[in-house]
C-alpha cells in the first residue's frame, strides 16, 4: 500500500519535533500518576490485542462516530446523520509494555490504519463480518511492535482506564534520531531500540526537554555482568 499524503505529512512532523527535542518522552508509570491535560510520548512494545470485542465499527459519514443499523436505515448514534453507504473506522484496544509498567491504549481511525497498513473498508471487504472480531492474522500483525507512541493525558484522570493514541510511529529514522540524539551509546549497532533504556534513565527531564542522565540504578548493576555492558558503560564514563 502506497503511503498516504496524510502519513507522509505526519512523517515530516514527528521527525520535526524529535529533532528538535521537542518530543517529551516519559515512562508509563510516571504518566498514570499525572493529572493535567497534555500530550507525553513513551516508548514500547504492544504486548497484546484485545480481541474480544468490535475492531471495525461503521461509521458516519460526516463525524465518523458509531452508525446503528436499524430496519435497513443507517442511522449516527452522535450526530443523528443518515448514511447510505458502508464506510468501516479502526478502534483497537491494546496493552503496552515499556520498562516502568504496562498499560491499555486505544488506537482510532488514523493511528490503527498506520499499524496496519491498510484501511478498515480493505480488511472487511476481506474478511467480511466476521472483521468485527479480530482474525489471528490481523491480531500478529500487531503484537510484538515496538515503537514510539504519543498519549494523550488528562488532567480528570479519564486515562485511567486507558490512553487514547494521538500519534504514533515506528519508522526506523524517527527512532534513529531519538537514540541518537538522546542515548547516545558506545556500539549503537549492538543496542535494540528499547535496550537503550538499560543505560539512561528516560524519566527524569529538565524543563527544556533536555535529557538528563543518571548512573544505572544499583539492582541494574548487580543484575548485569555482561563484560560487553560493562565495557560500554567504561567508554560512556
Amino acid at each position: 500500500m502506497d503511503m498516504h499524503p496524510s502519513f507522509i505529512q505526519e512523517f515530516c512532523e514527528i521527525y520535526a519535533d524529535f529533532s528538535s527535542r521537542k518530543a517529551v518522552v516519559r515512562q508509563l508509570a510516571t504518566l498514570k500518576e499525572l493529572r493535567e491535560d497534555a500530550v507525553y510520548w513513551i516508548e514500547g512494545t504492544i504486548i497484546s490485542v484485545e480481541r474480544n470485542r468490535e475492531f471495525c465499527y461503521l461509521a458516519c459519514r460526516v463525524c465518523d462516530k458509531k452508525v446503528e443499523e436499524v430496519n435497513w436505515k443507517k442511522r449516527c448514534l452522535y450526530c443523528g446523520e443518515y448514511t447510505f453507504r458502508n464506510i468501516y473506522r479502526y478502534n483497537i484496544e491494546v496493552m503496552i509494555a515499556d520498562e516502568s509498567d504496562t498499560a491499555k491504549l486505544i488506537l482510532w481511525i488514523k493511528s490503527s490504519q498506520k499499524l496496519l497498513g491498510e484501511p478498515a473498508e480493505d480488511v472487511v471487504a476481506l474478511y467480511g463480518d466476521t472483521a468485527r472480531i479480530m482474525p489471528d492474522d490481523i491480531a500478529e500483525k500487531i503484537v510484538g511492535k515496538e515503537g514510539l507512541f504519543e498519549l494523550v493525558v488528562s488532567s480528570e484522570g479519564s486515562h485511567i482506564d486507558g490512553f487514547n493514541v494521538s500519534r504514533l510511529t515506528i519508522d526506523d529514522e524517527i527512532k534513529d534520531v531519538y537514540i541518537m540524539r538522546n542515548y547516545p551509546v558506545a556500539y549503537p549497532d549492538e543496542d535494540s531500540f528499547l535496550g537503550t533504556l538499560d543505560y539512561v534513565e528516560i524519566d527524569d527531564r529538565s524543563s527544556n526537554n533536555n535529557v538528563q542522565t543518571t548512573e544505572p540504578k544499583d539492582e541494574a548493576t548487580e543484575v548485569d555482568s555482561n563484560p560487553t555492558h560493562a565495557a560500554k558503560r567504561q567508554k560512556k564514563e
